[in-house]
Order: structure tokens, then sequence, then C-alpha cells
């Protein structure tokens, strides 16, 4: 992903980088295959930023309500799956390190 326009996603930033990131999330959500970036990047926990996470749900929600009958059996299951993945990430409690 572009690190530079997710910046642009905290409220907090500057005009500029705001711009930057709407442009990059329309840019995303009209690609065949950027939503798969998206999947991993919940799935994995890449981001910490509720922003970032927020926007990726995003570019999967366009792709389901768009795009779903156009995707492969197998592009369908990777779907459910991570958010499946994301969701259980959120209910398991992290195991504490000492």
């Amino acid at each position: 992903m572009d690190e530079q326009a997710l910046l642009g996603l905290n409220p907090n930033a500057d005009a500029c980088y705001r711009q930057r990131a709407l442009a990059y999330f329309e840019q995303l959500k009209e690609s065949q295959d950027a939503w798969e970036v998206c999947a991993e990047a919940l799935a994995k926990g890449i981001y910490s930023d509720d922003h970032v996470k927020f926007f990726c749900f995003q570019v999967l929600e366009h792709q389901i309500k768009y795009r779903h009958g156009a995707l492969s059996a197998l592009q369908q299951q990777l779907i459910r799956e991570t958010l499946m993945k994301w969701l259980q990430s959120q209910v398991t409690p992290t195991p504490k390190t000492y």
C-alpha cells in the first residue's frame, strides 16, 4: 500500500495528504485486484491504525457490493476467510508476554 497516501487518512492530516488519500482510495476501489492487498492487511493485522483498517474494509465492501458476481469462487472464499480471520482476532484475547 502507498504509505504516504495512508497518512492522509488521519483526521488531523493536512488537506494535501487527505486529497492524496481520497484519490488512492478511489483508485483501489476501481482496481480489479487491489482488494486482495486490503484483505491481506486485515488478515495479517499489518496496520494498527483504525483509520487504515476502516479504509481497507471500505475497499472490501465495494468489491463485495459491486463485483462479487464477477469474482471466482476462490476469490469469494478468500474474502469470507479474511473477514472471519479478522473477526476472530478481535474476539480472541492476545496472550500476555512477561
